[in-house]
């Protein structure tokens, strides 16, 4: 039934990597589950006041094309693997259908640009957003001991058109099944971290737009410049010395964030070989356990040859 007004429970999100920068694939698109986005494309409006034409205002001018947000996404099982193609580049996969297939995603490769298509297929009159030209910038997860396990993406678009069709009626798909918080673990030089009680990492292309002068308005196109990671740990005050031995002798540490799906061997791990972590106070606010959040930051490692590595172990042969 078709309604007047969109809710967001009627939302698609449509996605393909694109063959050349800035060009929307006529077909083969995949269907993507999110929670939320903030992607969008905006033109401000800016003013210059000119005198001698009265007290009131003149008319004001358009600013620059801007097409930037964010997608709220589930760590999912087989989808996940499709936005780290975007993060990070395609992946080096091995395995089978009988062992799984492992999928290793390796930062400071080169970047694929998406086409993206926003979705309210249930109004009255059909609208679709259209992105093209996106990269993914950044990717940020935290760590906790229930719930679900979310990501944020950060995305920068060229630009946005407005349709009422689809760019593909019949998009391929992953079936969900998604890791939850409960599964999740903090390693430190491979053994689980004592008395962590949550944590975040945060990986970024810390993409640069090109903005060149253009009739339209529009970027000419996205670079990716530096990447880094970072994060924290938060750890309770006790006599495991995992972490203040490492940052007394001011060495680095190898860490490594993930989850699995119990009962198989599916899972997901972030391992970041030489992270590097502050010296910190020891706070004590009251009768309760003392805890203190590390904020690390990570630097690639000249043995492994990378700064992050992104591992997807699923049943999906190929991304």
């Amino acid at each position: 039934m078709s309604k007047t007004r969109a809710y967001g429970a009627d939302c698609i999100l449509l996605a393909a990597f694109e063959a050349a920068y800035g060009t929307m694939p006529a077909d083969g698109y995949t269907r993507l589950s999110f929670k939320e986005t903030s992607l969008g494309a905006e033109r401000p409006l800016g003013y210059d006041p000119l005198l001698g034409q009265g007290r009131d205002a003149q008319d004001p001018f358009y600013e620059a094309v801007k097409d930037e947000g964010e997608f709220g996404v589930p760590l999912d099982l087989r989808s996940l693997g499709f936005w780290l193609k975007g993060l990070l580049g395609a992946p080096a996969t091995s395995g089978d259908a009988g062992t799984g297939f492992t999928h290793a995603f390796t930062s400071g490769g080169a970047l694929p640009s998406l086409a993206l298509e926003i979705g309210h297929p249930t109004l009255a009159t059909p609208k679709f957003f259209r992105h093209s030209g996106a990269k993914l910038g950044s990717l940020a997860v935290d760590m906790a001991r229930s719930g679900p396990a979310n990501a944020t993406i950060a995305v920068i678009a060229q630009g946005e058109s407005e349709s009422a069709t689809t760019i593909d009626a019949a998009p391929a798909g992953f079936a969900l099944r998604r890791f939850s918080q409960g599964s999740g673990s903090i390693l430190v030089g491979g053994q689980p971290l004592a008395n962590v009680v949550g944590g975040r990492l945060s990986f970024s292309n810390n993409l640069e737009p090109v903005e060149t002068i253009r009739s339209d308005g529009l970027i000419d196109g996205v670079d990716e410049t530096e990447a880094t990671a970072e994060g924290s740990v938060e750890v309770r005050f006790g006599t495991d010395a995992t972490l203040t031995s490492a940052i007394a002798a001011e060495s680095p540490v190898e860490m490594q964030y993930g989850f699995t799906i119990p009962g198989t061997d599916y899972a997901l791990r972030f391992h970041l070989p030489r992270v590097f972590l502050p010296k910190k106070k020891q706070e004590i606010k009251g009768p309760g356990g003392i805890q203190a959040a590390y904020d690390w930051r990570a630097a690639r490692d000249p043995v492994a040859g990378y700064l992050l590595r992104v591992t997807l172990v699923n049943d999906v042969p190929a991304y």
